[in-house]
């Protein structure tokens, strides 16, 4: 085949491309370059810099894996919620299973062939690309909290493929020079901006969440007063939170759902009390009703409540107050975290049946 007939088939191939496989394409180019690159050799996973998304100004934070050597890509943790989520991660404030459900990213890894799913490896096949060799498949996904990962979205894909381009131009930058991403004030992030067509660097502050806890309230007030009423004695430590449970369901929408788990373990017995599972928006209530309904069924209020996470006492700080149960926080619930690991072993196991 001459020269010009391989020109003419590759306008031919361009030609055929959709707009869509044209932006696959386009971000498939991207991450083969930064897998050639591999800036993870020397960049580490815990510095963070930014690409603002040139379309709706999204703030993406950078974190470049690769450095423990058995998870190569990037990281783009979307907003204040996604950088709040990369802060837990790399703090170690997550308990085993949580990082997976609370992060708001996009990711690309490099996986083995056996380990890509068959629609990823389909849409490679339709772009003509081809990979060969450990760790060489490049695998996008769109992480939410509390949903399953997902394939990305047109508008997710042009982002993804400016955020590569942009890192790998910074990863150059860095190995050149170690003092790129020194900040002129302690705190402040490098983020890449487009301005006026040209990108450029400037130095912000992170865009942090700050919100003020929100206080639940029983709103079955009868049944909170009747349960008081009956129910003066109180009897054991129980240890509780509440989190998102490891199997997926199918709700109304295409991409699946992690509903939400409340578990209560005794940590004077050494038992279980019980747990809930939640399907619905309004979890919070239904998880003071079990609550309720719990003691019901002790025949007695526990004499306090233990407890790690902040979500899990502005859950039940109101209710305890309440009812006279004291609120003891601990950084580890040992009985808890046992029952916890039982129930998801339970879960994931007749799940796959």
């Amino acid at each position: 085949m001459t020269v010009k007939q391989v020109e003419e088939n590759s306008v031919e191939q361009e030609q055929v491309l959709t707009e869509e496989q044209a932006e696959l394409t386009r971000m498939y180019e991207a991450a083969t370059a930064y897998k050639k690159l591999s800036p993870w050799k020397w960049m580490s996973d815990n510095t963070v810099f930014a690409v603002r998304n040139p379309e709706d100004e999204e703030i993406g934070y950078c974190s470049i894996m690769g450095t423990s050597e058995s998870l190569y890509g990037l990281a783009l943790f979307r907003g204040a919620e996604g950088l709040e989520s990369l802060n837990d991660m790399l703090l170690e404030r997550d308990e085993r299973y949580a990082w997976l459900h609370r992060q708001k990213c996009m990711m690309v890894t490099y996986e083995d062939r056996a380990d890509i799913e068959k629609r990823d490896w389909q849409e490679i096949k339709d772009l003509g690309f081809s990979f060969r060799g450990k760790n060489a498949w490049p695998m996008f996904r769109a992480f939410d909290p509390g949903l399953v990962p997902w394939t990305l979205n047109r508008e997710q894909v042009r982002f993804m493929t400016t955020a590569l381009e942009q890192v790998m131009i910074v990863a150059e930058r860095v190995k050149k020079d170690a003092e790129t991403l020194a900040a002129p004030r302690s705190g402040q992030v490098l983020v890449r901006e487009l301005e006026n067509g040209t990108w450029k660097d400037t130095w912000r502050d992170p865009d942090f969440i700050l919100k003020r806890p929100v206080k639940v309230m029983c709103e079955d007030q009868a049944r909170l007063n009747d349960v008081m009423e009956r129910f003066p004695n109180k009897k054991g430590h129980w240890e509780t939170e509440f989190f998102f449970a490891p199997v997926a369901v199918q709700g109304e929408s295409e991409r699946p759902y992690y509903p939400r788990l409340c578990l209560w373990v005794d940590r004077l017995a050494r038992q279980a009390v019980g747990f809930h599972l939640s399907y619905d928006d309004n979890y919070e209530q239904e998880f003071l009703n079990h609550f309720l309904q719990l003691i019901e069924e002790k025949g007695a209020r526990p004499q306090k409540l233990i407890i790690r996470t902040n979500d899990t006492v502005d859950l039940l700080e109101k209710t305890a107050q309440r009812m006279k149960i004291k609120i003891e926080r601990e950084p580890k619930l040992v009985y808890l975290e046992e029952a916890r690991d039982d129930l998801f072993e339970y879960f994931m196991k007749n799940d796959k049946k």
